[in-house]
Order: C-alpha cells, then sequence, then structure tokens
C-alpha cells in the first residue's frame, strides 16, 4: 500500500513538473484579460510562472491602454525575484485581448 502511495505521488509530480510548459499554450487563449496576461508571462518565457501568477483587477481603466492589473508572480530572472507589474489589458477584437506591461513608479 505504501509502494502504491508512493508511486502515485511520485508520478502526480511529475505530471506537475512536466505539464505546465505544454499546457500553457493551450490554457492561455488570450481570450479573457487574465489569460492574456498569463500568455503574455508564457511568451517572456516563464511557463510556471504563468500558472502560479497572482492577478488582481485594479480601480483605474486608461482610456488607451484599458484596464489596469496588479499582477504578483516570482520572476527567476530578476536579481531580487519578486516582481510587482502594472499591466493593462485591452479588448482589440471579439474576445481578444492586448496586453502592455512595465513596472510602477
Amino acid at each position: 500500500m505504501k509502494k502504491r502511495l508512493l508511486m502515485v505521488g511520485f508520478l502526480a509530480l511529475i505530471v506537475i513538473i512536466i505539464f505546465p510548459p505544454i499546457l500553457a499554450p493551450l490554457v492561455h487563449e488570450n481570450d479573457s484579460p487574465r489569460s492574456a496576461l498569463r500568455e503574455a508571462i508564457f511568451k517572456d518565457g516563464h511557463p510556471y510562472q504563468s500558472f502560479l501568477t497572482l492577478i488582481t483587477k485594479g480601480d483605474y481603466k486608461d482610456k488607451r491602454y484599458g484596464q489596469r492589473y496588479n499582477v504578483y508572480w516570482f520572476n527567476y530572472d530578476s536579481p531580487t525575484g519578486g516582481t510587482a507589474t502594472i499591466c493593462y489589458s485591452k479588448e482589440i477584437e471579439s474576445e481578444k485581448y492586448e496586453v502592455s506591461c512595465g513596472t510602477g513608479p
């Protein structure tokens, strides 16, 4: 029984490690603002963080860039690691969103 439980746990760990880079393009289809933000993180070379990112909707909506979102994720390429990013997501066509991100002041 312990061997089965250990084997199932090991297989679950392998699935968690292998599947995010494979599934990210299928899951993040740019069909909602949050999905578009996650797709941008994936395209930036961070497939695991695209699933683990915390995205909160801001109060501000810009006429040019769209709705503001606060995006919190761990960037392994950054010297500090933690990355708080301000992003804007705007619908460009039916259920397709454009994202522009940067760091705040």
